[in-house]
């Protein structure tokens, strides 16, 4: 049996918690009053109960009276303006099918892909991209389609508050049957989504630094990345989050495996620019976005890279830094970045971010080394749903690629505020391990 003491999370830019109005919807009162109990006596939060959603169901025919109805058609959640906004849905509904489950990535995208110029260089490439369906032709009919038409509507009408997604049963209650299979479910809905899984409070109380507004001591950390390293956004945030000073070795398009036999341009490389004197508390590894996902036979034989440093591989590309790193740092701790992406849609492999992240923290774990999910917490939008309304997607007239969004400059990276979501899970991940 397992205990579920679980929060799905999605972030938005933040806002110190004391200041603004908690908010639960729940559609089960008694399931709600287990967590409402829980944010009070672990977290000293008080929770102002929302009764709109009580009795309904997450997912619904048309027609139906569902949660997505009843929240859609809500004005008290702008009007109120809450810093945070819990969200229990799902409590009165079975679980998907097997069919629902496989076809979520349906669910949210359009399928033939569409065009998109990236505009870069003298000779702008155009390829093919995911674009998400348009919000009104999203159904209610599984948990993808409900919950991203309530995420898209809360990112529009509460932009600054902090919403979480609990798991549709009692706090602390043992999963089995039905209620485990809802919660995987969700759980898979929530990497899609790349919406942080919070297994416990402890782990929502290492984002305390947020509301009680200190600043964490983190000391000296070592960067080795690509872009999202060296253009700065993030380690910025960071540094007016907390205490801490970066030695930051990242560069564009670095890579994290060698490609055809080179390896100028990857993070094993900056391991020989690290100044001498060094002395790092933390070292942060932080790439995969300009590399291709490995093989499903190479993963297989993750072990073998790892002990020959095959790399090729993500595992055995990073046994080689890490093993390096060791010999020069033995006593800083080494952490590994997932990459994240900031939008799926900005590929035409909406999920491929997903499956390199994973083979990532598999790699992460033969190694010994804690992740920090970026592909959990950090992505800010999960799909690209062209809103500045360039083009239709044709070769003729592709949509474009570098506009810039609520929360990046060019649809990839971070502006100032995607860099905070970025800055705050680097942080809370820190303080986690000591």
């Amino acid at each position: 049996m397992k205990k579920c003491l679980c929060i799905l999370m999605l972030w938005v830019p933040a806002l110190l918690w004391a200041e603004g109005t908690a908010m639960l919807i729940s559609d089960n009162r008694a399931i709600e009053d287990s967590w409402a109990w829980c944010f009070s006596e672990e977290l000293g939060l008080t929770v102002k109960k929302e009764t709109l959603c009580y009795g309904c169901n997450l997912t619904a025919e048309s027609g139906m009276a569902s949660d997505v109805q009843r929240i859609l058609s809500n004005k008290s959640i702008s009007e109120r303006k809450p810093t945070v906004i819990f969200l229990q849905l799902g409590c009165n509904d079975e679980a998907d099918s097997p069919q629902q489950f496989a076809a979520y990535e349906q669910s949210l995208f359009d399928f033939p892909y569409g065009k998109v110029c990236t505009m870069k260089g003298a000779n702008p490439r155009t390829k093919n991209i995911a674009i998400s369906k348009d919000k009104q032709k999203l159904t209610n009919s599984n948990y993808a389609g409900s919950l991203c038409r309530i995420m898209m509507y809360l990112r529009e009408e509460a932009p600054d508050a902090r919403v979480f997604f609990l798991a549709p049963v009692r706090y602390g209650q043992e999963l089995h049957g039905a209620d485990s299979l809802k919660v995987s479910q969700l759980k898979a809905v929530a990497n899609m989504f790349c919406v942080p899984f919070v297994e416990d409070m402890q782990m929502v109380t290492r984002y305390d630094f947020i509301w009680k507004q200190t600043k964490p001591t983190v000391g000296t950390v070592l960067l080795l990345g690509d872009s999202y390293c060296q253009v700065k956004k993030w380690t910025a945030e960071m540094e007016r989050l907390a205490e801490v000073q970066f030695i930051n070795l990242g560069k564009v398009s670095a890579t994290l495996k060698e490609r055809g036999g080179k390896h100028t341009n990857t993070l094993g490389a900056q391991l020989s620019r690290i100044p001498a004197g060094s002395k790092p508390d933390v070292v942060i590894i932080e790439g995969g976005i300009n590399d291709d996902a490995d093989q499903p036979t190479t993963v297989d034989d993750y072990p073998a890279c790892i002990a020959n440093q095959k790399r090729t591989t993500f595992a055995g590309a990073m046994a080689y830094i890490v093993n390096n790193l060791k010999k020069r740092f033995p006593a800083a701790r080494i952490y590994v970045i997932t990459p994240g992406g900031l939008y799926y849609g900005h590929t035409d492999r909406p999920f491929d971010f997903i499956i390199k992240a994973d083979q990532i923290r598999k790699a992460a774990q033969l190694l010994g080394l804690p992740t920090i999910d970026w592909d959990r917490e950090g992505r800010l939008s999960f799909v690209f749903n062209n809103s500045k309304g360039t083009g239709s997607g044709t070769n003729a007239s592709p949509f474009l690629y570098n506009v810039p969004s609520r929360e990046t400059s060019d649809l990839l990276h971070p502006n100032e505020v995607g860099a905070v979501y970025l800055a705050e899970n680097v942080i809370k991940e820190l303080r986690g391990e000591k």
